[in-house]
């Protein structure tokens, strides 16, 4: 069974706990170590001073005894012995005289004694030492020695480390504690932030985190929180138009190819019940004619489906940023072909071309092409017998501004539907499929521009910009 995760102030105090402790470790042996070097050092001190301290004593006592002539050699000795002897008794530890022949112990026990080397080494420098026995030389040839008591420095430095180590629990404990309330009190923010991020949804991305004072970390990340959720609650919002335009757009293109297929549909029906009119009589000339009408009905109703599918089809590709070969495209020729096959077309019109000076585009020239085809055959729709459309290129800038105007005047409400998918207006001309204009705004948005249209007294412009390659 898995164990419930920590949570994040239990690992951060877990962790200081960890780290306060091995720091009072090291303290401890440190100070353990220190305390006990500190009683050694004071003890072999004052065995060397307990000695230095038994050889005067004894030496005053000689001088006195010689100057009343009542003593002899064998009186020092003996005062330095029972001088050592009351000095291992007080230390709770023992000592030894060595005379030049004999050793006297201080107490029954047998007791490891110095070799004579050491001895002689000690009669020669005043000092030295041997496991645990401090030794020194009385300048008459006896050396003296008295053990360290060693339980008595052990005792100071085991009750030093109990005192630490209880003073170092308490410690741990009160900085747990404080760790853990200052955690929790620090870390409020963040809850609060968890819990209007679990209260927040798809549907509903208006709630921002709190900005409270001081301009700390958290507060940075609440604001970054926020900036994040006005992001997104953008993009929700973006992804539901979108949505809600991708229905209405299949509706209206359902809509628009269930015309055509209905046509096509009832023309088949009734073609099945003409007769196919092989009889030369008046009833086979009607049913000859009859199936003519039925033949070219369903070419046209063909036609129309096939140009809206086409037109689904590029607009798709063109939102999909595909379909796309630009080039570095001088325009004239380019308006000069556009506009001879638009006249060939439709001879009771005059189109004019106004480009003042000759401008280059990077664009794709297959879509710029069909672009303005669009713009020129939507424009000559709507303008009557012997009136005048002018195709427009001048310079905006580092853009190029390309427009069809034409005598006409829209409605005010329409104009800003003007570039909308099945937009189309009240005089609009049967069996269009409102896509043209659509697919100019789509041409332009591909190749980094956009569509326009403005209102003039008695004229109006449609275009599209597009970015310029030439200088100036």
């Amino acid at each position: 069974m898995r164990r419930p995760a920590l949570s994040l102030s239990a690992r951060l105090t877990a962790l200081l706990l960890g780290l306060l402790l091995l720091a009072l470790v090291l303290i401890g042996v440190t100070l353990g170590l220190g305390v006990q070097a500190f009683a050694g050092a004071q003890a072999e001190r004052g065995a060397y001073a307990q000695l230095a301290l038994i050889v005067q004593s004894a030496e005053s006592s000689a001088g006195t005894t010689n100057e009343q002539d009542t003593g002899s050699g064998q009186d020092y000795e003996y005062q330095v012995f029972q001088s050592l002897v009351k000095a291992a008794q007080d230390a709770r530890s023992w000592g030894f005289l060595k005379t030049a022949s004999s050793t006297y112990l201080s107490d029954s026990l047998s007791r490891p004694l110095p070799p004579g080397t050491l001895l002689n080494a000690a009669r020669q420098t005043g000092r030295a030492t041997w496991q645990g026995l401090r030794l020194l030389s009385d300048g008459r040839g006896n050396v003296l020695g008295l053990a360290l008591n060693t339980a008595d420095s052990a005792a100071l430095t085991s009750r030093v480390v109990q005192t630490y180590a209880v003073i170092a629990l308490a410690a741990l404990l009160l900085t747990g504690a404080l760790t853990a309330w200052l955690l929790r009190l620090g870390l409020r923010p963040l809850r609060v932030m968890a819990a209007q991020a679990a209260r927040l949804g798809v549907g509903d991305l208006s709630e921002r985190m709190p900005l409270a004072p001081p301009e700390d970390e958290l507060h940075r990340l609440a604001l970054a929180l926020n900036r994040m959720l006005s992001r997104l609650q953008d993009a929700f919002a973006r992804l539901s138009a979108e949505e809600a335009r991708t229905r209405a757009f299949a509706a209206d293109a359902s809509h628009e190819l269930r015309t055509p297929l209905a046509a096509i549909a009832g023309s088949l029906e009734v073609l099945e019940r003409v007769p196919d009119g092989s009889h030369a009589d008046d009833a086979g000339v009607q049913a000859a004619e009859a199936r003519s009408r039925l033949i070219a009905n369903l070419r046209r109703e063909s036609r129309r489906a096939g140009r809206l599918v086409d037109d689904l089809l590029t607009l798709t590709r063109l939102d999909a940023g595909e379909g796309l070969r630009p080039l570095r495209l001088p325009l004239t020729p380019l308006l000069s072909g556009v506009l001879e096959a638009t006249q060939g077309l439709t001879p009771q019109l005059s189109f004019l071309l106004d480009s003042p000076a000759p401008l280059s585009v990077y664009a794709d020239p297959e879509r710029l092409e069909g672009a303005l085809l669009n713009l020129l055959r939507n424009a000559a729709a709507h303008t009557p017998a012997g009136g005048t459309v002018t195709l427009r290129a001048v310079a905006q800038g580092q853009s190029v501004r390309l427009s069809v105007l034409n005598p006409a005047t829209l409605d005010p409400a329409f104009l800003p539907r003007l570039f909308d998918r099945f937009a189309r207006g009240p005089d609009a001309a049967p069996g269009g499929s409102g896509l043209g204009l659509a697919i100019v705004r789509a041409v332009a948005q591909a190749h980094g521009g956009d569509a326009f249209a403005a209102q003039y007294t008695g004229e109006l412009e449609v275009g599209l910009t597009l970015p310029r390659t030439d200088s100036g």
